[in-house]
């Protein structure tokens, strides 16, 4: 027996039994950290709401501006559409949708205005117009014509906005934030130049104070 070439070759083998260990060593480690930031990845769910054309995403504690838009639409949709028959259904529904910091407000508001419509039977009807999303704050906007319909006929139409803030979390939109009143939605834009127009005549009315106590 060639005792020089049998050193040789089991050698040989030994070193490539390590390095393969170490290679088996390092492909489990690799699969361990994959399998490890894939489960502590937050997943992105991609929906197309049927009432928007653009792509809503939504992840675990965050969402994008179409998501947010169409979950604005329908919580205006729901809420602007009242009828006696489903006031009660409308309430308890929206109910679950506002976080509980403002639950307790925003209901009773709500619950009152629903309770004015079935005592009198009056439906109110909204029609969306436009919706608007402001980075700058992250409000959507849903803009539309309100409609009420009673014993005496229909009222003329009045334009009305709803202004939300939505929240993600665990998945779930929450409406952190809610407001509703007549007319056009108030953007920054819009306030400032309210208050520069407001600023302005103030100060035109000092003028016109200070020139008329001169002599």
């Amino acid at each position: 027996m060639n005792y020089k070439n049998f050193a040789s070759t089991w050698l040989s083998l030994q070193a490539s039994n390590r390095f393969l260990k170490l290679v088996i060593i390092s492909l489990v480690g690799l699969n361990l950290l994959t399998i490890i930031g894939w489960l502590k990845k937050d997943s992105s769910v991609i929906l197309i709401p049927p009432e928007l054309s653009e792509k809503a995403e939504i992840a675990k504690n965050k969402a994008s501006e179409g998501y947010k838009k169409a979950w604005a639409m329908y919580t205006a949709t729901l809420i602007g559409n009242v009828t006696p028959e489903n006031a009660d259904f409308v309430l308890d529904s929206f109910a679950g949708m506002v976080t509980g910091e403002i639950r307790a407000l925003v209901t009773e508001q709500i619950a009152q205005e629903l309770d004015t419509l079935k005592q009198e039977k009056v439906t109110s009807s909204f029609d969306i117009v436009r919706v608007t999303y402001e980075p700058e704050t992250d409000k959507v906007f849903v803009t539309g014509k309100n409609r009420m319909t009673g014993a005496g006929g229909k009222s003329d139409a009045t334009e009305q906005t709803f202004e939300f803030k939505i929240d993600v979390k665990q998945y779930s939109p929450i409406i952190t934030q809610m407001a509703s009143y007549e007319g056009m939605p108030k953007l920054i834009s819009v306030i400032q130049k309210e208050e520069a127009k407001q600023k302005a005549e103030e100060e035109r009315q000092k003028a016109l104070q200070k020139n008329r106590s001169q002599p």
